[in-house]
This record gives structure tokens, sequence and C-alpha cells, in this order.
């Protein structure tokens, strides 16, 4: 049993988003002790819902538990779990080893900032920056071009995922 991690929930949130877990065809995520007022269609609420969907997987709907449960499913849920689907492929769970640990155009590092702004802005829009910062190193050229890939692999799916919702993720 790990006591700190116990303790974190009971004084406010934790490092790592609120505590979730899946039962039966549910994501449950405990939005008590959040910073933030749970608006489902808030920016933070819909940074919160897809990664809690990431680290426990995809289901078909979502329960934001607060003093009042609010429930998430239909285009809505399936849309988190798309975008969740989305940021799952396109981010490497681990962070680079070796020479690439320090590099601020790896794959890792890019496309955590790229969802670190999610919903707001592009991810491609990073991409002009990172091409132009390639470092002179084996392997580099291809790493960073596959990271421009990808980062506008995860503009097209966005793009689908708010026309799917008719143009509207966010409130």
């Amino acid at each position: 049993m790990d006591l700190r991690k116990d303790l974190r929930g009971l004084v406010g949130p934790h490092e790592d988003g609120p505590r979730s877990e899946v039962s039966g065809d549910s994501l449950i995520i405990d939005c008590r002790g959040c910073r933030y007022i749970p608006l489902p269609g808030s920016r933070e609420c819909i940074r919160c819902m897809v990664a809690c969907m990431c680290r426990e997987g995809g289901t078909d709907r979502l329960v934001l538990r607060t003093g009042r449960d609010t429930e998430i499913s239909g285009r809505a849920g399936r849309a988190i779990k798309e975008v969740a689907s989305l940021r799952r492929w396109s981010t490497p769970q681990e962070r680079p080893s070796g020479r690439c640990r320090g590099c601020q155009v790896s794959r890792y590092e890019v496309l955590s900032k790229a969802w670190d702004g999610f919903p707001n802005g592009r991810a491609s829009d990073l991409a002009s920056g990172i091409v132009s910062s390639i470092p002179d190193r084996e392997g580099c050229r291809e790493c960073v071009e596959a990271t421009v890939r990808a980062l506008r692999q995860v503009d097209t799916g966005l793009s689908r995922i708010m026309d799917e919702m008719g143009g509207r993720l966010v409130q």
C-alpha cells in the first residue's frame, strides 16, 4: 500500500491528475479535490479526461465524480476516447535514453509540448521550430522528420474529431 499516494488523495490534486479507475464500461474520474470546477466542456476538464483515459484505457462512458456525478457518453464520450487514443499512439510513454535524453527536439519532448497545449493551438505549429533545430548527428534528421509527420497526423486527427463534433470540442 502506497501511503503517500493515499494521503495525496486527501489533500488535493495529484501530480498526475485525479484518481481514476475503470469500472465496467465506465471510466470514473474523481474530481473531488480538483482545483478547477468540473465543467465537462471546459479546456481543463477535457485535458483531464483525455489524460485519465490515456492512463486507464478507453471506455464508452466517463463519469466525473463530484458531489453530483456527471456522465459523458455518446458523441462527446467517443470524441474523448478518440483524442485519448491519438495522444497514446503519438506520445512515447518513456523519456528517451542515451544521447536523445537531453535533446529538445526529440519526439518525446516535442509531442509532450504539443499535448501540453491541448486543446489550444495546433500541434504542427511546433514543426517549423524543430526543423530549424536539427542536431548534426546520425539519425537526428530521420527522428525529427518522423516527429514532424506525427505532429501533422495529430492535427489531422484532431481536425477530423472536431468536424465530427460539429467543430466544437471545447466550450
